[in-house]
């Protein structure tokens, strides 16, 4: 297992997404954890918040993704969905007049298969609809070896903070 910094792991995610962007699953939790499910191999990415415009951070692949995708239990396709002006004008019209509980919409939307981000600048879209993304409480709640990993991930990002910001990282000590 090699843990990565940050931008080497989002490389590598955005390179996955884009060759194949069906079978992606996103999820966060408000601790600065996420997990990339993709169709072949998934990453797992400990961020610490420098200020509110930089994030430091560590990820690792994992090749076995079954077992977290059986976890979490998701069953549908995360990533960037373009809409066209109708379903757009649509989504738009049900979230301003409240009636975003109607789920036709939501079912017309997540049924249009996720594209590579280099399709999202055709000047025909009405819109572009990034997501689901779900949020848990606690991802390293959802197995044991996401604690270990957890661990061994947050001890490299402690590393990482103390190179690149010494003088901020001696505050703490």
């Amino acid at each position: 297992m090699e843990i990565k910094v940050l931008e080497e792991s989002v490389k590598e995610i955005l390179e996955g997404y884009n060759k194949r962007p069906k079978g992606w699953q996103f999820v966060s939790d408000p601790l600065g954890n996420i997990l990339a499910i993709g169709p072949d191999a998934g990453y797992r990415i400990k961020l610490m918040m420098i200020n509110p415009n930089e994030s430091l951070g560590v990820g690792v692949k994992i090749q076995d993704v079954e077992p977290l995708r059986k976890t979490i239990g998701i069953n549908f396709d995360s990533g960037f969905r373009p809409l066209d002006h109708d379903l757009s004008k649509a989504l738009i019209s049900a979230i301003s007049e409240n009636r975003i509980t109607d789920l036709t919409i939501i079912k017309k939307i997540l049924q249009i298969d996720p594209v590579p981000i280099h399709e999202l600048d055709r000047k025909d879209l009405g819109a572009i609809l990034g997501g689901p993304f779900l949020t848990h409480p606690d991802l390293r709640s959802i197995s044991k070896s996401q604690l270990e990993l957890d661990a061994k991930l947050s001890a490299e990002l402690d590393k990482l903070f103390r190179n690149r910001y010494p003088l901020r990282a001696g505050i703490y000590r």
